[in-house]
């Protein structure tokens, strides 16, 4: 009977703990669990974040139960004092104003590191004297004690870091990333037969469509699969990562899947992978159930009676039929970045399709492409190989229209300032609604007057990319009629010396429905995309502070991590950063305003390549497309 009334008691105290909105102290790591929850943002796997606020005036603690209130705000109207309005409410407890009530911040849990951090928001503006007082406050009421760190997740705080250092323990973005063991790249659902794949290279043709496959490095092209777990974890613009959200099929990096006994013991078994923010789940299944992932047929637009090569400053709406989606783009790049604090490349113009169906009438390229297409439905792999090498090849060695390189070197003569070319594919299988097609056809420098690197050479190349296996493939997948696809070539000159080179997603990837651009960026031409192993890039969230809301003139910059090849710190510039969020938020306005879309501003979102010159790093907005998730 005493046993039965002990564990009544226990029950009670667990009710009584769990109805509790908020504590003063936490005595155990169990009082933590048990008031902690997800963190807001995404930004890191394995965490658990616990909401704290400090009364300014009163002088007391509240540590918030998460399964009652999701805001700060939330729980200072309900709690403390009246309803407040939250536009006041977080301008005046996120400034250094001195009508400020209350200090604001969370202690996330970092699982992987086994390390509890005091994190206060990138756009909180908290003197440096606050910041340490709530600290100490903090580690006074936990039994977490001396070992809080304090979190420098901003460009602010780490101009701040030598002062914090000297007085408590911290811990910066750089060391969570690096210690991270998961991280989320396609949240989906989806059922298949597990499959390690030890040599992607020699394996790949093995490959079946309903395989969720585990591979140790990242791949430029997989064939249609059910799933994937890399090792490697991947940049938000990856061409893995674009390739998930595009097919949308479950997809995650753990660093030890090819260690881990749970997922050995399940290879060549039929399973379910279910990609979460925080973790996956994988379980055994009886019989497959594979979630649709027919793609509804894409049709495409052309038009082949432009013959003449157009500067970029005669675009207009209609120049996507003749020119391909990229370089109609990148025609609207031109236009806004006469009106606002960006460049774009210099020297631009496009060869319409009408140079490329030419090129493919008058080779031997017309009738092997006639023939695949006609039996594609009865051809096998090795087969198609040898068709699309062939049709390459003629491509190649067909001779180029030479009023049609008259005509490139008449442009470029115009422009004794530039002698290198950048050749970039502009497909209307490209840059699209619903199909991406990154990292699938070929882009090439073409030299003014050079014997190897050529303008004929360059084209050519470009043109006969739209018929490698995996761009082929990868339009069969999305059933676009190969017949109806056409190549232009957006030119400019190149940048054979930028100081940054980064690509950006506007909208937040890890915090729906709120503010915030992701940015990955790198110094000089070392791939944000692809990079070598080893290398890691910035990754950061900015916010435009031209708009009324927390963010405004506060050079908000909420880091994730930062380049090793820079000593760890961000290879932008506070200043740079901030131009580089209002130029994004002026593009992405637009393109909301005159895209046929249902999307709210938070959840449209762009993906934008971007460089900073050499010299006097001048912004430049070189592509943007449509983020297709």
């Amino acid at each position: 009977m005493r046993n039965y009334l002990i564990v009544f008691i226990l029950i009670l105290l667990s009710i009584k703990t769990f109805s509790q909105s908020s504590v003063s102290r936490l005595e155990s790591k169990k009082d933590f669990d048990n008031f902690s929850g997800l963190p807001l943002s995404e930004k890191y796997g394995q965490v658990s974040a616990l909401k704290l606020v400090y009364d300014l005036k009163t002088q007391k603690l509240y540590f918030i139960n998460s399964r009652y209130f999701k805001y700060h705000h939330e729980f200072c109207g309900r709690k403390i004092e009246n309803e407040v309005e939250l536009e006041y409410f977080n301008r005046i407890n996120y400034s250094n104003d001195s009508k400020r009530k209350y200090l604001l911040a969370n202690i996330n849990y970092f699982k992987s590191l086994g390390i509890y951090a005091l994190e206060i928001s990138p756009a909180d503006l908290m003197p440096e004297e606050d910041i340490l007082r709530l600290r100490n406050i903090v580690s006074n009421a936990t039994y977490i004690g001396d070992s809080l760190h304090l979190l420098l997740n901003s460009a602010r705080l780490q101009d701040l870091s030598m002062e914090f250092e000297r007085k408590i323990p911290i811990l910066k973005p750089s060391d969570i990333y690096r210690n991270l063991n998961y991280q989320a790249i396609g949240k989906f659902k989806n059922n298949g037969i597990l499959n390690f794949i030890n040599d992607l290279e020699s394996e790949i043709d093995n490959i079946n469509p309903m395989d969720i496959v585990v591979i140790n490095e990242t791949p430029l092209f997989l064939p249609k699969v059910a799933g994937i777990i890399v090792t490697e974890f991947q940049t938000p613009l990856s061409h893995l990562t674009i390739l998930g959200q595009n097919r949308k099929i479950p997809i995650a990096a753990y660093k030890q899947a090819f260690q881990d006994s749970v997922l050995l013991n399940l290879n060549h078994k039929k399973v379910c992978l279910n990609v979460l923010g925080d973790t996956f789940k994988i379980e055994p299944i009886d019989k497959l159930k594979p979630i649709n992932q027919t793609q509804r047929q894409i049709k495409l637009k052309y038009n082949l009676e432009v013959d003449s090569i157009i500067s970029i400053e005669n675009f207009n709406k209609r120049s996507f039929k003749y020119a391909g989606n990229k370089a109609g783009n990148f025609g609207i790049l031109y236009q806004l970045s006469q009106k606002h604090n960006f460049k774009v490349p210099e020297c631009a113009f496009v060869i319409p399709f009408y140079f490329y169906n030419n090129h493919i009438l008058n080779s031997l390229a017309k009738q092997v492409i006639e023939s695949l297409i006609l039996n594609a439905d009865s051809i096998n792999k090795d087969t198609l190989k040898m068709m699309l090498k062939s049709i390459r090849k003629e491509i190649r060695i067909a001779p180029l229209d030479t009023v049609l390189l008259k005509s490139i070197d008449k442009k470029v003569l115009t422009n004794n300032n530039y002698k290198r070319f950048r050749f970039r594919s502009s497909t209307n299988a490209e840059d699209a609604k619903r199909f991406s097609g990154a990292g699938l056809y070929a882009s090439k420098t073409g030299i003014f007057n050079d014997e190897k690197k050529t303008f004929e050479k360059a084209i050519k190349k470009v043109w006969a990319s739209l018929w490698s296996y995996e761009a082929y493939s990868e339009r069969e997948y999305y059933n676009i009629n190969h017949k109806d696809v056409y190549m232009g070539i957006l030119v400019h000159r190149s940048f054979p010396n930028e100081e940054v080179n980064g690509v950006a997603i506007t909208k937040n990837l890890y915090r729906p429905d709120n503010y915030g651009f992701v940015i990955n960026s790198q110094l000089g031409d070392e791939s944000v995309v692809k990079p070598k192993e080893g290398n890691i890039s910035d990754q950061f969230i900015c916010y435009p502070d031209n708009v009324d809301n927390i963010y405004k003139n506060k050079n908000t910059i909420d880091i994730i991590t930062q380049s090793n090849l820079n000593d760890n710190k961000l290879v932008m510039t506070t200043d740079e950063i901030q131009n580089l969020a209002n130029q994004l938020d002026a593009i992405k306005k637009y393109f909301i305003n005159h895209t046929f879309t249902s999307k709210s501003y938070f959840d449209f979102g762009l993906d934008i390549e971007f460089k900073l010159d050499k010299g006097d790093r001048k912004l430049y907005i070189k592509q943007v497309r449509l983020y297709n998730d």
